[in-house]
């Protein structure tokens, strides 16, 4: 038998490698034979890794939600209840003006706490809707009912026995604002410190002094009395 030559050993040998090489080489190639950091986008088959490919830490990354990223076009109607928004964590700048109306809000669900000092006015108060229920006992003073209110220094020279002697009292809110008030209620109070013996009443003034009153005190008694400069206070409350 003859021995084959060195070419056909050589050809032989090239058309093994050209057949089987490669095939051995794919099925023997693991991970651990390509070098870290070498695999790129480009070799990865678009669309062909799935989620058990990726590491936990970016998993939670794709799927964690940016700060700042939803707004009001991502939320749907009525999508945010009371159950998603933390405990006072609204503010009046988080609410559009007249958000907050009567069917918003329970039963006693606004009370001293949650008003401010002067958070409410006028503006905010519908005609007729509080009454005594929504006011503290013993919560208002004069100038929370009074149209005006403050103090006055009575001045009376000796009042004889048996005599009246009126003042025209000036200088009130009421004159200063020039309103007329020959209407309205007007209260005065004495100090303790007022003569027994005298007794006071008051009366509206007509115009030109709408805007003024008359404190009357008078003396009853058989004996003239000097009263003392006292400081009377006074409401006046609209009729």
């Amino acid at each position: 038998m003859r021995r084959p030559s060195a070419s056909l050993v050589l050809a032989a040998t090239a058309l093994f490698v050209a057949l089987g090489g490669p095939a051995e080489a794919g099925r023997l190639l693991d991970g651990g034979e390509i070098k870290k950091g070498t695999v790129t986008s480009r070799q990865v088959k678009d669309r062909s890794l799935g989620t058990k490919d990726l590491s936990a830490r970016a998993r939670r990354s794709l799927t964690a939600t940016a700060t700042g990223s939803i707004g009001d076009a991502e939320l749907a109607a009525n999508a945010v209840t009371s159950r998603s928004v933390a405990n006072s964590s609204l503010t009046a700048e988080d609410l559009a003006a007249n958000a907050v109306g009567t069917e918003e809000l329970g039963d006693n669900a606004v009370g001293q706490a949650e008003i401010r000092n002067n958070g409410v006015g006028a503006s905010e108060l519908a005609d007729q809707s509080i009454d005594g229920g929504e006011v503290v006992d013993g919560g208002l003073r004069a100038r929370d009912v009074a149209r005006f209110s403050g103090a006055l220094e009575a001045r009376f020279d000796p009042i004889p026995a048996a005599t009246c002697i009126p003042a025209l009292v000036t200088g009130t809110a009421a004159d200063a604002a020039d309103t007329d008030i020959s209407k309205d209620l007007i209260l005065v109070s004495a100090p303790a410190s007022w003569p027994n013996q005298l007794s006071y009443h008051v009366k509206g003034a007509a115009s030109p002094d709408a805007d003024k009153f008359w404190l009357v005190a008078c003396n009853r008694t058989t004996l003239a009395v000097d009263p003392p400069d006292l400081m009377f206070r006074y409401a006046v409350i609209g009729s």
